[in-house]
C-alpha cells in the first residue's frame, strides 16, 4: 500500500526517526496503525450499541421491571 504525504509531513517523520534512530518505515507503519486503532474505536454504529445494550440486559439477574424501561 502506498500513501502519499505532503513533502512537509514526509520531512518531518524523517527528522522524528533520524533523532529516534528509528528506521523510517517502521515509524510510519506504526503512525498509520495507531490512526487506523483510533479511527476504529470511535467508528461506532449508534444502533450497534443500543443492540448491544439490550442484549446484556437479558444477562443480568433480576433487574426490576421499571429499570429495564428507563433509557
Amino acid at each position: 500500500m502506498s500513501i502519499q504525504l505532503p513533502r512537509s509531513v514526509e520531512e518531518q517523520i524523517r527528522d522524528l526517526a533520524r533523532q529516534q534512530g528509528r528506521d523510517v518505515r517502521v515509524l510510519a507503519e506504526e503512525a498509520v496503525r495507531l490512526y487506523l486503532e483510533a479511527a476504529a474505536i470511535a467508528d461506532l454504529d449508534s444502533e450497534d450499541v443500543a443492540e448491544t445494550q439490550t442484549e446484556l440486559l437479558g444477562e443480568l439477574p433480576e433487574i426490576p421491571d421499571w429499570k429495564a424501561n428507563v433509557a
